[in-house]
């Protein structure tokens, strides 16, 4: 389910070895400076959103290490 006004959209992205490896260090990169984020932060609010963003890079990577 996605929230209002976002649409959900599918679609395919052929990569090929070097891109991918290159999207995945970027991406492990990005969770973490999350991971950092999250323990760094006190707002409660904030947390959350963190690690929602936290969930969907790794849910992204899981995708980017799947044969």
């Amino acid at each position: 389910m996605t929230p209002a006004g976002i649409s959900a959209l599918a679609f395919t992205l052929t990569l090929n070895d070097e891109e991918r490896a290159q999207l995945v260090n970027v991406l492990e990169q990005a969770l973490h400076d999350k991971e950092i984020e999250n323990h760094r932060t006190d707002s409660i609010t904030y947390r959350q959103h963190v690690q929602h963003e936290e969930a969907l890079l790794r849910g992204l990577l899981d995708k980017l290490r799947q044969p």
